[in-house]
């Protein structure tokens, strides 16, 4: 058998060499992947987390005072917020509600100006037209919050007459005249 030659014995050792560097980028590589797999799911676990956030934030800045609105404005409360939201949509600018159109531009009144998220400005807007938007908000919209109870006046009140007017019943009458 013929020993191996010095050329024979590079090769070797350069073989020996480029598995041991293979095999370290092959562990790296995997260290790598289960890294970038961690990163991921941490990510999404944050954009969850974002999400939610989000969705707490809107519900507290906008929701809520959308929702107060709606039950001043309506008696059923629901279906004005969800007609409310078909055709208009509610953002904070500059740290104030306002009303702006389905593609984002701020709701203007016949004057020019924005029209503010108020319950009168609202219900002027909303129920001003004889389109089929109006025609429903016209009926879900309370117009005007008046009991009507002032017209009411003290000397009306049948409690306020003499005894001697007040009508009798029942044994009363035949008792007195005994």
């Amino acid at each position: 058998m013929a020993e191996p030659t010095a050329e024979q014995s590079a090769e070797a050792s350069e073989l020996e060499t480029l598995r041991k560097v293979n095999s370290e980028l092959v562990a790296k590589h995997a260290k790598s992947k289960a890294r970038i797999t961690e990163l991921e799911t941490g990510t999404l676990a944050l954009q969850s987390q974002l999400t939610e956030s989000n969705l707490s934030l809107h519900q507290a800045t906008i929701g809520v005072p959308m929702k107060a609105m709606a039950e001043s404005m309506s008696t059923v409360p629901d279906l004005f917020l969800e007609q409310l939201q078909r055709h208009y949509k509610v953002e904070i600018k500059d740290g104030s509600l306002t009303l702006q159109t389905a593609d984002g531009k701020p709701v203007t009144g016949k004057d020019g100006k924005n029209i503010p998220f108020e319950r009168q400005a609202l219900t002027e807007l909303l129920t001003t037209g004889d389109d089929a938007r109006a025609k429903t908000f016209k009926a879900i919209t309370i117009v005007n919050r008046a009991s009507g109870a002032a017209n009411i006046s003290a000397n009306n009140h049948r409690g306020n007459q003499p005894m001697s007017t007040r009508p009798q019943f029942g044994l009363g009458n035949s008792l007195q005249s005994k």
